[in-house]
């Protein structure tokens, strides 16, 4: 019992007992520095400092901007900013797609054979797919006058599409693009817009392999009536390439090929075919161009 009450007096002698810390010359071990403390005393110091620096510590991460190298910290500034401009790419993403689908809609209306000049807004409305975009705010409605010049000027060149030389044509193929040819054989209908034939026929072997004359995407891929199996390309360059009357088409809308990947079969459908033939049309900027002046179809001997 005695010991036991000895161990506790020393304990709390040297809880409450003074030391000296002292820091001296190695030399002349003359003091410099010396202060006299318990450990108590060192303790509760060690705790404030601990409790100060963590007091620093949280200050700078919440109120400084080290807390973005912090994982799991965000700028909430940079964050809106970031928000911001992905809600406009976004909306910028959308209003592009709606126009590409009302160019994508015509050039269906255009393969398909849409009698455009029977065509009104009360009968079909081809630019539904902008509706709810505020896409002019001005009053384009004609003066008489200019109705009067438009109603001439309409009368002098009605279905004059292609021969009169004050139309703008597309100048003949300049090396700009290597067309590949779709297939070859002999050409049983030329290029006549006048006639409303804005393609060639080519006539050859029924089941040949039809390829694409340049590399693009796939846009258009159907069945209609008139033409059979259709399959529409759009190249760079705003090249457009139409492969009609087809058996079978082995690539679908949104597919990637390359000048020269096989698209489709040749042959016979859609009610305008004359036999296992190739209707090849060729556009560029929404203007026919003679596939002749840019590819040879003619079987080689």
């Amino acid at each position: 019992m005695a010991e036991q009450e000895e161990k506790k007096r020393k304990k709390k002698l040297k809880c409450k007992g003074k030391y000296v810390f002292m820091v001296s010359n190695e030399e002349t071990m003359e003091p410099i520095v010396d202060f006299k403390i318990n450990l108590m005393k060192l303790s509760l110091i060690t705790l404030g400092l601990i409790l100060v620096l963590m007091a620093i510590t949280y200050l700078a991460i919440a109120y400084t901007p080290l807390r973005e190298y912090i994982p799991g910290y965000t700028d909430q500034t940079s964050m809106e900013r970031e928000v911001y401009a992905l809600n406009r790419r976004a909306d910028s993403i959308e209003r592009e797609l709606a126009r590409k689908d009302v160019y994508f809609n015509n050039l269906k209306m255009v393969i398909e054979g849409y009698p455009f000049e029977n065509d009104s807004l009360d009968q079909r409305d081809i630019y539904a797919p902008l509706m709810g975009f505020n896409l002019d705010t001005m009053d384009t409605r004609p003066s008489p006058i200019d109705s009067a010049f438009r109603a001439e000027f309409e009368e002098e060149n009605l279905y004059n599409l292609s021969e009169d030389a004050s139309l703008v044509k597309t100048p003949p193929y300049n090396g700009a693009a290597n067309f590949f040819t779709p297939i070859t054989g002999s050409i049983a209908k030329v290029y006549d817009p006048s006639e409303g034939h804005y393609g060639v026929d080519i006539v050859s072997t029924e089941n040949q392999v039809i390829k694409a004359t340049l590399d693009g995407t796939v846009v258009f891929a159907s069945w209609t009536l008139d033409f059979g199996y259709i399959i529409g390309i759009q190249h760079e360059g705003n090249y457009f390439s139409c492969y009609k009357h087809n058996a079978t088409l082995l690539k679908k809308e949104g597919d990637f090929v390359k000048a020269g990947e096989a698209i489709a079969i040749l042959g016979a459908s859609g009610e305008l075919s004359e036999g296992p033939m190739l209707h090849f049309e060729l556009w560029r900027n929404g203007i026919s161009l003679n596939p002749t002046d840019y590819i040879n179809f003619e079987t080689e001997n």
